[in-house]
């Protein structure tokens, strides 16, 4: 509590001399190499005091949700526009001192005035609050174009339009009219509005999350990641593309970031494969794939799984264990995919000196083990996950001070903490955006009524079939998440379809996990696939064969959300025996669906022998005992029916 109370002051007379500090900026913007060298400066202290911030806010730290949440905002907002690129014209710096200056104080004036604000019951008393309001959330949408893609804020800003102007539509969609003060209000002076709770799990358990992760990677653990996944797999049929899965599934389910896997682990795969005669756009497909399914792999998945768990009211470790089932599933899929075309092509292994021995493996593994261990330690104990993480965050610090042979070295400690905490700065400065940018997009659905509108539409357009209502929602997952970041995505789909699925019979997990993994997978699906069009870039691929071998990979993503839609044992919703059964039965059919789609079955297949395939495990995906036993003999047929190459 005393790191908060002197956080607190320095806040304070930080805003009491806003004034003085405009002109200091305003001042040296005119001296770009001077302006550039204090803004880092600047940037390097947010970003320590800002990771300090979340870390002890979940555990030691109590404060009213408004006021956690507005001090959240405005270190994210401090990042993003002050840590931008160094080179700018000047007149885009004094942009960024503006925008800073507005967005600081916005932020900083609901956190000192919050007694007065609560006290108000949502209704501005002036037109100043209605403008700060409105300021505060154009200002959270450039911060949201800066740090993803343009779509987010057009999105946001349809919505923000339609809850203007909605009251010209005529018939269902339109709405009453609201004065921009109602408006102003709702955004500003309400946790219905910016600081709702999108921006709370932004707050209280991503941004812990996202330290976490950093700290893993930084003190040790991203070697180890790659160092196990070289030594479980390389040496075997395609061992290069299977390592990228296991290194992109280890360092995905601590990232939560498809792109910052791709960028990560794909810097060691992709020239891996290129070098063993992979083509390029294979093993930039190989990473796409596997560091998209990062964010579904527990034990912490994506950042989507936490604000899943406060929508669901369902504990995170719940929803880790619920997810284990299909997460290895479509690793296992990826895994058979690549090897069938390993064999179809004739593609090797590492050889024996690029594999590391098991004792200097298990050496360097305990760089990420011991924060693992640390963090299922406390779940397993009944811990709230955000405390879990702070002890896993405090285990990674000793393991800083150690080289990768456990020999101390202190003058690397600080600079791996150092690399550490900004890039935790970073990203839960990115991901801060995404919430409350997506956060406006929610408190317009709820305020007009708009998500009421559009599931009474899906669910008349469905007839009440539910297979219809999953692939409407699908298809609304996917379209959101081509160009929005999976957690906005995921959050704008569920609100709208979640309701829909649940009224059709699906368990509230189930309907959540559907919306999340369709969600998901638009970062593979074209026309707009950002994990392919990173990992071909640093392929030098073609992005369009990329994206065809990525969608051959990773169709059991596809897949798999509709038969845990029809099979909730899938996800741990049913009695051990279904379990068992629905497993193998989901094994099976993406076996054989991979097989057709790759080409291969004990020797490389004809086109009719791949439509039989694909046939085969279709009919196992269907939930009718009939089709699957059909599905079966099928496959069973084709297994043991002696046939050549290519037939």
């Amino acid at each position: 509590m005393f790191v908060v109370h002197a956080l607190a002051s320095c806040l304070k007379a930080e805003l009491q001399t806003s004034t003085t500090l405009s002109c200091f900026f305003v001042c040296f913007v005119g001296h770009i190499p001077l302006f550039t060298k204090i803004t880092k400066k600047i940037v390097y202290l947010v970003s320590f005091v800002f990771v300090i911030y979340q870390i002890l806010l979940p555990v030691y730290a109590f404060m009213p949700d408004m006021k956690e949440r507005s001090l959240h905002l405005m270190f994210a907002l401090l990042i993003i526009f002050l840590g931008g690129p160094a080179q700018k014209a000047r007149w885009k710096q004094v942009l960024d001192v503006v925008l800073t200056i507005i967005g600081a104080g916005c932020c900083l004036y609901v956190f000192f005035r919050f007694s007065a604000i609560i006290e108000q019951y949502g209704i501005a008393s002036g037109a100043m609050q209605v403008w700060m309001g409105f300021a505060l959330v154009l200002i959270i949408l450039e911060a949201a174009r800066r740090m993803v893609r343009p779509a987010l804020p057009i999105i946001t800003g349809l919505f923000l339009l339609y809850a203007l102007y909605g009251h010209l539509m005529p018939g269902q969609f339109g709405h009453p009219p609201y004065m921009l003060r109602t408006l102003g209000s709702m955004f500003y002076l309400t946790t219905g509005g910016i600081w709702g709770q999108l921006l709370g799990v932004s707050a209280n358990i991503i941004a812990i999350f996202v330290c976490l992760g950093s700290f893993i990677v930084y003190t040790g653990g991203g070697t180890g990641f790659m160092k196990i996944a070289v030594r479980l797999a390389g040496k075997y049929t395609g061992g290069p593309a299977k390592v990228a899965v296991i290194a992109s599934a280890l360092f995905g389910s601590v990232s939560g970031s498809a792109s910052a896997n791709v960028a990560s682990t794909g810097a060691f795969t992709i020239p891996m494969m290129k070098r063993l005669g992979y083509p390029p756009a294979l093993a930039a497909a190989v990473e796409a794939v596997a560091s998209t399914g990062g964010q579904i792999m527990p034990p912490i998945m994506g950042a989507g799984a936490f604000i899943m768990a406060e929508l669901i009211q369902t504990p995170y470790l719940k929803i880790a264990a619920s997810a284990l089932i299909p997460g290895v599933l479509y690793f296992l899929t990826v895994g058979m995919g690549i090897h069938f075309y390993a064999l179809r092509q004739g593609y090797r292994g590492l050889s024996d000196s690029e594999i590391p021995d098991w004792q200097s493996t298990l050496r360097v593994s305990g760089f990420f083990l011991i924060p693992f261990v640390t963090l299922a330690i406390w779940l397993i104990r009944g811990y709230t996950p955000q405390y879990a993480a702070f002890w896993a965050i405090v285990s990674t610090l000793p393991l800083a001070c150690f080289s990768e042979t456990w020999s101390l070295e202190f003058r690397s400690s600080f600079k791996n903490i150092e690399q550490a905490v900004l890039t935790s700065a970073r990203q839960a400065a990115l991901i801060a955006s995404i919430c409350a940018s997506a956060q406006i997009i929610i408190a317009i659905i709820a305020f007009t009524g708009i998500g009421v509108k559009v599931s009474s539409s899906i669910l008349s357009l469905s007839q009440n079939n539910l297979f219809l209502a999953l692939v409407l929602t699908g298809v609304t997952s996917l379209l959101l998440g081509m160009e929005v970041p999976t957690t906005a995505a995921y959050t704008v789909a569920v609100v709208v379809g979640g309701p829909v699925l649940e009224k059709l019979g699906l368990p509230p997990l189930a309907a959540h996990l559907f919306v999340f993994y369709l969600a998901i997978l638009s970062a593979v699906t074209p026309p707009v696939c950002g994990a392919v069009f990173i990992a071909a870039g640093m392929a030098e691929a073609d992005w369009i064969k990329t994206a065809k071998f990525s969608l051959k990979l990773s169709f059991a993503a596809f897949i798999l959300p509709f038969l845990f839609a029809y099979h909730p044992s899938l996800i741990l919703l049913g009695t051990p025996l279904q379990i068992v059964a629905h497993s193998i039965r989901a094994t099976l059919a993406l076996l054989l669906i991979s097989a057709g789609f790759m080409g291969y079955w004990k020797t490389e297949c004809s086109f009719k022998t791949r439509s039989v395939l694909l046939f085969a495990g279709g009919l196992l995906c269907i939930p009718n005992v009939w089709s699957n036993l059909t599905g079966i003999c099928l496959g069973l047929t084709l297994w043991y029916l002696p046939f050549k190459k290519g037939q």
